[in-house]
C-alpha cells in the first residue's frame, strides 16, 4: 500500500517536472525566435548593394569574359546575360599587407 502512494507520489512530481521544463523551452524558444526577428531587422548589414549581396563568402561572382562581367549577386553557376561560366571576384590586394607596422 505505502509502495504504490510513493510511485503515484513519483509519477506525479515527474510529471510536473517535465512540463514544467517543456514549458520553459517552449517560452524560451519563442522568444529567441523574436529577438532573431527583431535582431535581423536592426543588424548592420556591412555593405551596400542589390539584395542578396552578402552571399557566403561576401563576394559575388564575375562573368569573366572582357566584354560581360556581369556580377551575379545570387546563386547562380552561369552568368544569366552570355552564359558563361561564373567565377568568384577576388578581393585587391592590400597596400599594406602588415598594416600594424605603419
Amino acid at each position: 500500500m505505502q509502495g504504490e502512494a510513493l510511485l503515484v507520489v513519483l509519477i506525479v512530481v515527474f510529471g510536473c517536472a517535465a512540463f514544467l521544463f517543456g514549458l520553459v523551452y517552449v517560452v524560451c524558444a519563442v522568444f529567441a525566435a523574436i529577438g532573431r526577428g527583431f535582431w535581423g531587422l536592426v543588424r548592420p548589414l556591412g555593405r551596400i548593394g542589390p539584395v542578396g549581396s552578402l552571399r557566403p563568402g561576401g563576394r559575388p561572382l564575375v562573368c569573366p569574359r572582357a566584354n560581360c562581367r556581369k556580377a551575379e549577386y545570387r546563386e547562380a553557376r552561369f552568368c544569366s546575360q552570355c552564359g558563361a561560366r561564373l567565377e568568384r571576384l577576388q578581393p585587391p590586394p592590400s597596400p599594406h599587407p602588415m598594416w600594424w607596422l605603419g
